[in-house]
């Protein structure tokens, strides 16, 4: 379900542009992560049902069905929410930095299409210095272990002088999973790079080899890791990897995309393990017990934070 509501850039765009033809929402914001899609507005008592009608209409999942897996806030609660997304209080990997960078990228997005005005615009500039705050005076982010580190450590374990191919290595999070990587000295490196984009600095740096995108598969076939994370859907098939496996060796797949970009009947070959974004949910697990006392920390910077927020908002008016 969760793949249908990972909207690209463009249709978040239109999503944000078609809420603002709405009487009743007067501002809105949309964040799209690996592991979530949240929509922040203000508006009438009828904007929530609307929200949920025009994300059922993008999704294609009618809204009795994904309602049951929805979370709903509004006013304090909605603004507490954002606080601990911004944070990283309320990532799969506690503490990650990643959803900052996302939180902003969100709202600026916003401010460039002209969807938030007073309300939005300080709710989320409030959430995104607390967000430094709490990075700075707790441990919450000091020991932090993102989706990209963990996933490089997967490649580490493999053992020996392993090769390495990292297809999408020019999105966000292909970049920082090739930064993890690169601190590892027994990784060989291989990153693809579309035509579209020959700029890409990585290309300059002698240590990692570059290919073209086209050329992905022929580079399995000596690889022992693949790692993709690009937002294009099925970036490796099954049927055209067959015509490409001339090895005999053990090869670990790792998908970090929503929607996935390899096809999960790769999982049945022969020597082949495919991992994903639950996967490491479930690996964070016991990194996020470590930190739950920076978290209470973080609760209580939180709650001094929004509300200072409140009265500001308050008594703009005045």
């Amino acid at each position: 379900m969760r793949k249908n509501f990972a909207f690209s850039l463009d249709i978040q765009r239109e999503f944000m542009s078609e809420l603002m033809k709405a009487k009743c929402i007067s501002q809105c914001v949309i964040l799209c992560t690996c592991n979530r899609t949240e929509v922040y507005f203000c508006g009438s008592p009828a904007a929530p049902e609307y929200v949920d009608k025009l994300l059922a209409e993008y999704s294609k999942i009618p809204k009795e069905i994904f309602s049951a897996k929805k979370r709903f806030y509004q006013e304090e609660k909605a603004i507490i929410h954002l606080f601990k997304v911004a944070s990283g209080i309320d990532s799969m990997v506690i503490g990650e930095d990643e959803i900052l960078g996302q939180t902003k990228k969100a709202y600026h997005s916003a401010k460039e299409a002209d969807t938030v005005s007073h309300e939005l615009n300080i709710i989320f500039q409030s959430a995104i210095a607390c967000a430094k705050k709490i990075k700075t005076e707790t441990a919450l982010s000091k020991t932090s272990v993102s989706i990209a580190s963990l996933a490089a450590n997967e490649a580490v374990k493999l053992g020996g002088n392993i090769n390495v191919l990292l297809i999408g290595a020019t999105g966000k999070t292909g970049t920082t999973v090739l930064k993890n990587l690169m601190s590892h000295k027994s990784i060989n490196i291989t990153v693809t790079l579309r035509e579209h984009n020959p700029d890409f600095k990585i290309a300059a740096n002698p240590s990692i080899n570059v290919i073209n995108y086209s050329q992905r598969y022929k580079y399995i076939s000596d690889a022992d890791c693949i790692i993709s994370a690009t937002s294009s859907p099925h970036t490796i098939t099954l049927c055209e990897l067959q015509k490409y496996l001339n090895k005999n060796k053990k090869r670990l797949f790792i998908d970090l995309a929503v929607p996935p970009d390899i096809d999960s009947s790769i999982s049945y070959l022969n020597d082949a393990e495919l991992i994903g974004i639950d996967y490491f949910e479930k690996l964070s697990e016991s990194n996020n017990i470590l930190k739950m006392n920076s978290v209470d920390t973080a609760c209580e910077i939180i709650a001094k934070e929004t509300d200072t927020l409140k009265k500001e908002l308050y008594f703009h008016n005045f």
